[in-house]
């Protein structure tokens, strides 16, 4: 737990629910160097870290966790709803952004995520295990793949003459649903029992299955893809439902590797090519041969000039749109921009991605700028949604429902969105007038800064914060003098005032009169 204000940072160690999503805190730190040093001594599974801070800040921190410790995930929380802050996280490897005050349900879908994963991580260190008992064979391969050690198999590979070619059986979407290691263990011995009839070295790799093609008479697409079809028939006979869906694997072929030591680059080809699944999710095998033109179309220059078209294009039908009160049709526009995209940078899932991103924030800034809400778009998931997605297919559906939801919101953005900071501190004082309330302590319930929190009180309500408390607490004592008997100093009690003559002061400068004119002419 990282946060420079003391009082937020016990409020988080000990009144979240943390035994309940699988976590205990181990530690807490008041800046990013004390949070490292606590670190390097607990070794925890994961950091929940504020932005702002002195001597190192929330985001440095993160930097530092992905470059020293990744296996840790971090958590940002902060009280600032700026993308420079979500962009950033994203780059370094941050598991989320939550905005304060910290709702319950976001916090139990951040940490309950995040013991999920944890979990199959230890799943995987079953795996990393079974790696140790590796052969000679398999060490080799993988050393090959990297480019790794390559001197060290010189005399082997140097007497003989024949290429090699690379071939990837992608299994991670099958992975992100039964992360089993008695699944992963059955297809390697699979493979090992398929493959072997072939004189095929393996390696089970990460979620991948790997082949090193030795014999050219299989390098063709015509003499490879009836023996993929072949293994994959196999998987589907032993394991049944689990390999039913096409969507569970992909294959991608490298390039022909004319000496050993280019082997790496065919495997690097093969990574690539299986990664184009995601233009295409009925294709099963790809050969890089068929998408490697694609790739020279990367970091096109035009791509700055066509994003700030489309941008421009489709703020002015969002906002001509808002002026008739209507939802905008933007599904022609979310074509026309994949397709345009596809012909600046070729089918580059970075670009694609990357392109995406860049307009959805620009639009956010821009009707930011103009004082427009959008209040139905989660800010902190936006950015993080775009990578999580895994096809064109459903990339381009997401992007026509967000364009859709922001045009539904400028349509009635006439409608004034309150801070919700502002509406849960009005709340606050409700239940708790008859209380000792300060800026101190709303600030600490909303785990936000008192300057910050006291700032946007003011800009969205025209008064301070202790002036509306004030008001609540004579609009309540006023309420008790119309219909008791109670002592005046009694109600001055009852209504969180803490001294009779501040009560008489407060209630004389709200109604005009003391309390005691005032319940004299109720009772008229």
């Amino acid at each position: 737990m990282v946060d420079d204000e003391k009082n937020i940072r016990d409020r988080l160690t000990h009144f979240l629910p943390w035994s309940e999503v699988g976590f205990e805190v181990v530690g807490a730190a008041e800046n990013g160097r004390e949070a490292l040093e606590l670190i390097k001594k607990e070794q925890p599974h994961a950091v929940l870290t504020d932005v702002m801070m002195m001597e190192m800040t929330g985001l440095e921190l993160a930097k530092e966790i992905k470059t020293s410790y990744p296996e840790i995930k971090v958590v940002i929380l902060s009280a600032y709803d700026d993308f420079k802050y979500a962009q950033e996280a994203i780059h370094y490897g941050v598991k989320g952004y939550l905005l304060k005050p910290l709702m319950k349900n976001d916090f139990y879908d951040a940490f309950g995520k995040m013991a999920e994963e944890l979990r199959e991580d230890a799943e995987l260190q079953k795996v990393n295990h079974f790696y140790e008992k590796w052969n000679t064979e398999e060490l080799m391969l993988l050393d090959l793949i990297k480019g790794e050690n390559l001197p060290n198999y010189a005399d082997h590979w140097n007497q003989q003459t024949q290429s090699f070619k690379v071939a990837i059986f992608s299994f991670d979407q099958l992975f992100k649903e039964t992360s089993t290691f008695s699944i992963r263990q059955r297809i390697t011995e699979l493979a090992a029992d398929f493959w072997n009839r072939y004189q095929v070295p393996i390696l089970f790799y990460g979620n991948s299955l790997i082949l090193l093609l030795t014999d050219s008479a299989y390098f063709s697409k015509q003499a490879l893809l009836p023996n993929i079809q072949k293994f994959v028939d196999s998987l589907q006979e032993e394991l049944g439902d689990v390999f039913k869906d096409k969507k569970n694997f992909v294959v991608g072929v490298g390039d022909k590797a004319c000496t050993y030591a280019d082997i790496n680059r065919s495997y690097n080809e093969a990574v690539y090519a299986y990664s184009y699944k995601y233009f295409n999710e009925y294709e099963t095998v790809i050969f890089y041969e068929d998408v490697s033109d694609n790739n020279e179309k990367g970091n096109n220059k035009q791509i700055p000039n066509f994003m700030m078209d489309h941008v421009n294009k489709i703020e002015s039908l969002l906002l001509s749109k808002r002026k008739t009160n209507e939802i905008a049709e933007v599904s022609e526009f979310v074509t026309h921009f994949f397709d345009s995209l596809k012909q600046v940078s070729g089918l580059q899932i970075a670009e694609t991605r990357g392109s995406c991103s860049e307009l959805i924030i620009i639009l956010l800034f821009r009707f930011k700028e103009k004082e427009l809400s959008l209040p139905s778009i989660d800010h902190q998931q936006v950015l993080g949604k775009i990578y999580e997605i895994d096809s064109l297919k459903e990339l381009k559906r997401w992007l026509t429902q967000m364009l859709e939801t922001m045009s539904f919101d400028l349509s009635k953005s006439e409608e004034k969105d309150n801070n919700r900071y502002v509406l849960m501190a009005k709340e606050y004082v409700k239940e708790h007038y008859q209380e000792r309330i300060t800026l101190e302590d709303i600030s600490n319930h909303l785990f936000l800064h008192l300057a910050y929190f006291s700032a946007i009180f003011k800009k969205e309500t025209g008064e301070n914060f202790i002036d509306y408390v004030n008001k609540v607490r004579v609009e309540e004592a006023a309420n008790l003098l119309r219909k008791t008997d109670y002592k005046i100093k009694v109600i001055s009690d009852m209504t969180g005032f803490q001294s009779h003559s501040y009560f008489n002061k407060v209630f004389k400068n709200e109604t005009g009169m003391t309390p005691v004119v005032f319940r004299r002419q109720q009772k008229r």
